[in-house]
């Protein structure tokens, strides 16, 4: 089925690209094609894009993808932010970037324990071992020991791998609300997972990011840009996502129509995206909660303008 599908959307593709397309846009994501980057699968696959009169290619991450290090030295035009911490950095050391559109409005960033842990919030889980990636450590675990009193002590190193976690069943685990906690379950637990949004972690995930040069030389190209990842956003979770899947899964061989399913259904139930309407929002007042809460952690560095790390003029 799926094979007939991406056999169909690619020749709508080809044929809506060479028709209609006058700007070459190649956007990075920051990790392997998944359903967290199916917003911009649909809007390739169902033509959003084109009808636009752009002609897009979805460049897949990984886990030696660098986005903000190649932005700032100016090997991409525009990309996928992880977190909000990125473009700020990125402004605090002289790079003209910006982001124009967040998909995201709650990181999807989450801790999981195994089920018998006696545990009701992350408060809970302090004193306990925690399996975290490299990047954590200087973005969002400062703030779990400034709000949880966690301690370095805790930290163990996640290679990307949950068997450590599997076998070790009085740890916790780092991960995206719509990925680890279904690996955990393919592999015989169902782990409790508690969302960082939930306990107030004002940051935006998944945001479009661009150069400012780029912006300047083509603000109605990242206008149509936006306006179509929105359209596609709203149609792959409200609508029938089989040909954005399609793509992501001839661009990810490792993705399973299960994981997709999962990913799709936790975004939707935890309103990940916000509300259908609200798709891409940003506001002034979060952007400056955010920076004003982590640099008062020294996660962030002082006397940053952090209106220069957004624009809202690109949103419809």
């Amino acid at each position: 089925m799926i094979r007939q599908i991406l056999i169909a959307v690619l020749g709508v593709c080809l044929s809506a690209a060479t028709a209609d397309a006058q700007t070459d846009i190649t956007f990075a994501t920051d990790w392997k094609a998944q359903a967290e980057h199916g917003g911009f699968y649909q809007a390739l696959a169902k033509g959003f894009y084109a009808k636009r009169g752009l002609r897009v290619r979805i460049r897949p991450g990984g886990p030696q993808a660098d986005n903000p290090r190649l932005m700032a030295a100016g090997a991409l035009d525009i990309a996928m932010a992880s977190n909000s911490f990125q473009p700020i950095n990125l402004v605090a050391a002289g790079a003209d970037v910006k982001v124009v559109m967040a998909s995201f409005q709650k990181d999807p960033q989450v801790l999981m324990v195994h089920p018998h842990i006696n545990a009701n919030s992350i408060a809970d889980l302090r004193g306990m071992p925690v399996f975290i990636s490299d990047s954590a450590v200087a973005t969002f675990w400062p703030w779990l020991q400034a709000r949880f009193a966690f301690e370095g002590s805790q930290i163990r190193k996640y290679t990307y791998s949950l068997a450590p976690w599997l076998v070790n069943k009085g740890t916790v685990q780092e991960g995206y609300l719509s990925s680890e906690p279904f690996t955990a379950q393919v592999a015989g637990v169902k782990p409790k997972v508690f969302l960082f949004a939930d306990a107030g972690y004002p940051g935006y995930a998944a945001m479009i990011m661009a150069r400012g040069d780029y912006l300047r030389q083509n603000p109605d190209a990242v206008k149509a840009f936006v306006a179509a990842t929105i359209e596609g956003w709203r149609d792959y979770l409200w609508g029938d996502p089989a040909v954005g899947n399609a793509l992501i899964i001839r661009d990810n061989p490792e993705m399973t129509e299960d994981l997709i399913a999962f990913a799709r259904k936790a975004m939707l139930d935890n309103e990940l995206l916000g509300c259908k309407e609200c798709i891409g929002t940003m506001t002034a007042d979060r952007w400056q909660t955010f920076y004003e809460e982590m640099s008062g952690l020294g996660i962030l560095p002082a006397g940053v303008d952090v209106r220069a790390a957004y624009s809202l003029d690109y949103l419809p």
